[in-house]
């Protein structure tokens, strides 16, 4: 019982950790390539992520064309001022990876990250 718990707790964190890898790398792809557009709010929701929990995630779900007329659907987590901001059907500024089309986020996240990466350089 107890070898099956720890398997569950080691396989939940590997998941983490690949999810916050994984969105480090977007991230970085969407630094060196991004093409910037607007979208459209599909969905707002949040997710608690204990119950009882203070801290509550607001998310997003948005589409947009890339440059080839191709739509695209992603879902952001986003803080909650620019959440109540962008209710469903507002427009929103997107910025989307130019060789991997269906990789984004909203352009505030992205310009975030330019700006911290920018203070990093010597």
């Amino acid at each position: 019982m107890g070898i099956a718990i720890a398997l569950i707790l080691i396989a939940i964190i590997a998941l983490v950790i690949w999810l916050v890898i994984t969105r480090g790398l977007q991230l970085k792809q969407l630094l060196e390539d991004g093409i910037d557009t607007e979208g459209k709010v599909l969905r707002q929701f949040k997710h608690n992520p204990k119950t009882g929990s203070l801290s509550t995630d607001h998310f997003l779900r948005y589409s947009y064309r890339d440059r080839n007329g191709i739509e695209h659907e992603y879902k952001s987590r986003v803080n909650r001022d620019f959440w109540a901001a962008h209710p469903e059907g507002s427009t929103i500024a997107i910025t989307y990876s130019k060789s991997k089309a269906e990789i984004s986020a909203p352009r505030f996240l992205v310009d975030a990250a330019r700006e911290t990466m920018a203070k990093r350089k010597p």
